[in-house]
């Protein structure tokens, strides 16, 4: 699980943790994975922390090997982990560009061919990917990352042909507006729980266990015959 450490990591893993499985928190900030694999352990639950950047071969590489050494193979990969700078596109360097795409897309992509094996081997490969509604409609301001989720769901979507005749299924989430760090970009908080709240369908803010719920049955037997699917999870915001 990457990206561990975040708002919608916390939802994942304690979701992920209550249905039985061993979670490694993965993330590139060696505090925020101690203390989610410590809270989950906390709980009960079997856990490690792993820290990784998953922009870099070398590192996801050695990511996957610890885990599947710690907790004896990989069953579900979830592909969390992303940065969203904030600023007008004619603001944004080439450096910047390239990180984002590098973090968003090809880390995805990196940790899946470390995984593979595992996820084959094991008979029960999920991939979980995490878009967003962004790249239903566009975002001002944001368009590395918007770029970034439109390249993650149709990495989804060919992946999920590449290891379907290996029994690996492969989904992505598009979540919608949730109260985590990352909405601290925006100038007026109210103004913004306004806007989400006069979009969507449900009147309420949607939760980190919401997301859980998703991942979680995305990564279990139930949905053993879905694949290469973008599943909405917004409150009913964007309708596709």
């Amino acid at each position: 699980m990457t990206g561990a450490g975040g708002g919608l990591g916390e939802g994942i893993c304690l979701s992920l943790a209550a249905a039985g499985a061993a979670v490694a928190c993965v993330d590139l900030a060696e505090e925020k994975a101690g203390a989610r694999a410590e809270q989950l352990r906390a709980a009960g639950a079997g856990a490690i922390a792993v820290v990784c950047d998953i922009a870099d071969r070398g590192s996801v590489e050695a990511m996957a090997t610890a885990v599947e050494a710690e907790l004896g193979g990989i069953d579900v990969l979830v592909n969390n982990a992303a940065i969203y700078p904030a600023r007008p596109w004619t603001e944004i360097d080439e450096g910047e560009w390239d990180r984002v795409l590098a973090v968003n897309v090809k880390g995805a992509f990196l940790c899946a061919r470390a995984c593979h094996a595992s996820l084959v081997a094991r008979g029960h490969g999920r991939i979980v990917n995490v878009a967003s509604i962004a790249f239903f409609g566009g975002w001002d301001r944001l368009l590395s990352y918007v770029t970034s989720k439109g390249g993650i769901v149709a990495f989804t979507r060919a992946l999920a042909r590449e290891l379907g005749p290996e029994g690996v299924t492969v989904n992505c989430i598009a979540p919608g507006a949730f109260p985590t760090d990352a909405e601290k970009i925006h100038p007026d908080p109210e103004g913004y729980i306004r806007f989400v709240l006069e979009h969507q369908s449900l009147k309420r803010r949607g939760t980190p266990d919401d997301i859980g719920s998703l991942v979680t049955f995305l990564a279990g037997d139930a949905s053993a015959f879905i694949t290469g699917q973008l599943i909405g999870i917004d409150g009913g915001w964007v309708m596709h």
